[in-house]
């Protein structure tokens, strides 16, 4: 499966971020952390910006496959 993923400032604090995904452009999805986007091994994942909040999360997406 393709995911993509965008990273936006909530309305409510402009320091916190808010994860938009898709899968397969299909389901759109909102999350808090990249570890809770549901990749698994062999699946691809676009990302659009990564703030540096966010960078551990998406490292650790990136390991699991």
């Amino acid at each position: 499966m393709k995911f993509y993923a965008d990273v936006h400032r909530t309305k409510k604090n402009s320091e916190r971020y808010r994860i938009t995904y898709t899968i397969d452009g299909t389901a759109f999805k909102h999350v808090d952390s990249f570890s809770e986007i549901p990749a698994r091994p062999g699946d691809k994942l676009f990302m659009d910006t990564l703030p540096p909040q966010h960078t551990d999360g998406a490292i650790e997406l990136l390991r699991r496959g």
